[in-house]
C-alpha cells in the first residue's frame, strides 16, 4: 500500500508498506501533495518493468 504523508520539515513524501506493515521504501520530499501523488503514479508505472541488477 502506498501512503502519502506530510514531512516534518514541510512538503510531502510517499512510502510503500508491505502486507506486514513494514516500510519497504520511501520517496524524496516533494514540495506539493500533487507532486508526491505523481511520484506514486510513476513508481507504479515503472516498477513492473524494472530490472534487477545483482551487484554482489
Amino acid at each position: 500500500m502506498f501512503e502519502i504523508l506530510r514531512a516534518s520539515t514541510g512538503g510531502y513524501f510517499w512510502r510503500l508498506k508491505g502486507g506486514n506493515g513494514e516500510t519497504l521504501c520511501h520517496s524524496e520530499v516533494y514540495t506539493s501533495k500533487q507532486s508526491a501523488q505523481q511520484g506514486v503514479d510513476a513508481a507504479k508505472r515503472v516498477a513492473p518493468l524494472a530490472q534487477i541488477r545483482d551487484r554482489t
